[in-house]
């Protein structure tokens, strides 16, 4: 959204008085990602002021299904002919620790979840033999717990399944806020960042409440960066995800765990899963859409929201057959190799930056936010998220 002179340069009546604030660390963002980073920078003894455009998780980390998988999910073997064999073994053993970081904020905060693993269905012999690849490959290199089946766990005509143990779903919304507000950070909401400045050592950002002088700055601003800088446009692209959720319902739930399709000869790729009342929540579907999907505009389509529908009707008639009571859409960020990325600004050396999530901010977005709370606080290099690898 733009700004135009006059709302930048006016309060609304009765508004605080524009502040004037001097801080160690300024986050911009309070997302999962903020919220990490505020809790790490804070421990560190550092002062910290946590800059949020609207309230916090009110961006796509209020918007998702919840997913805390352990990465890679179904395409391991594709990460291996990308990477190489040895990072994709490292990226792996990074995403388990993520989602072990997770599973301990959730009970820390206690946050409503469950960890029944998640599952990936294929709808031909064509997807199934991509499912037997990928775990082959993950068998290849010890990670064994992972398991294939031909069998279709519901009889409505899948072939192929991976299944994930330790995987979990949980409310994100309230993961978020949660930690955000034990982190110990200053947060100022409904205050967009408008400018971020470095002159000398000193990082100034102005918002629409205030203005912060700083010694360090960080972006976890995920698709929204490159409408900060101009460093991030070539490398983090807005992406609209739509979902949706049913009423609650009487009936045993027949999908408990977070399950996945990602249909390579077709549109119909989804993740979904049902909640212990019996909701039915279920997102995905862009690629039929793709050129409408692209982009800011975070409202939801009729027919993106139609096709989705639509195809649950098909597969699962009992599901199809609930009101949905929920639409809603948040807007991703995406990377050209589908990796987050770390580093710092290239004209402004004490503003970092962790974004670039690419629909999968629980399972990257807490890691990612440690690794650049290290990279700030004492230099330590990211590794395989460092930006430099795009070139």
């Amino acid at each position: 959204m733009t700004v135009s002179l006059w709302q930048d340069t006016a309060a609304w009546p009765g508004e605080i008085e524009h502040e004037q604030i001097v801080a160690d660390i300024v986050i911009v963002g309070g997302g999962v990602v903020g919220a990490t980073l505020a809790t790490y920078l804070v421990a560190a003894g550092r002062d910290v002021v946590v800059m949020e455009a609207g309230h916090i998780a009110s961006g796509a980390s209020g918007r998702n299904a919840g997913h805390c998988l352990a990465g890679l999910r179904h395409n391991y073997h594709k990460a291996v002919e990308r990477h190489g064999r040895e990072k994709a073994k490292a990226l792996r053993h990074q995403l388990l620790e993520n989602r072990e970081m997770v599973h301990q904020l959730i009970q820390k905060f206690d946050v409503p979840h469950e960890r029944p693993g998640s599952q990936y269905l294929g709808f031909n012999e064509t997807e199934g033999a991509e499912l037997l690849a990928c775990v082959r490959a993950f068998h290849a290199d010890g990670f064994d717990d992972i398991e294939y089946s031909e069998t279709d766990p519901y009889g409505r005509g899948f072939v192929g399944r991976i299944y994930q143990p330790g995987d979990m779903w949980l409310q994100p919304y309230l993961l978020v806020t949660r930690m955000m507000a034990a982190s110990g950070a200053r947060v100022l909401e409904n205050c967009p960042v408008r400018a971020i400045e470095q002159e000398g050592d000193t990082v100034t950002v102005r918002g629409r409440t205030a203005t912060v002088t700083c010694k360090q700055a960080v972006l976890a601003t995920n698709a929204y960066s490159r409408t900060l800088h101009e460093y991030f446009r070539d490398k983090v692209s807005p992406c609209r995800g739509q979902m949706y959720a049913t009423e609650p319902s009487d009936e045993p739930r027949l999908i408990e765990m977070p399950t996945g399709t990602d249909r390579s000869t077709g549109d119909n790729s989804g993740y979904f899963r049902q909640l212990p009342d019996g909701r039915f929540l279920i997102g995905g579907f862009r690629r039929a859409f793709i050129d409408d999907e692209l982009g800011y505009n975070d409202e939801t389509t009729t027919q993106l929201q139609s096709a989705m529908q639509g195809w649950v009707a098909e597969r699962f008639p009992e599901i199809g057959k609930l009101k949905v009571t929920h639409r809603w859409a948040g807007i991703l960020g995406y990377t050209s190799d589908s990796l987050p990325i770390v580093g710092r600004l290239p004209d402004m050396q004490n503003v970092y930056f962790g974004v670039g999530f690419n629909g999968s901010g629980m399972s990257y977005g807490p890691l990612v936010a440690r690794l650049t709370a290290e990279y700030m606080l004492d230099g330590t290099h990211p590794g395989l998220f460092h930006v430099d690898r795009l070139g």
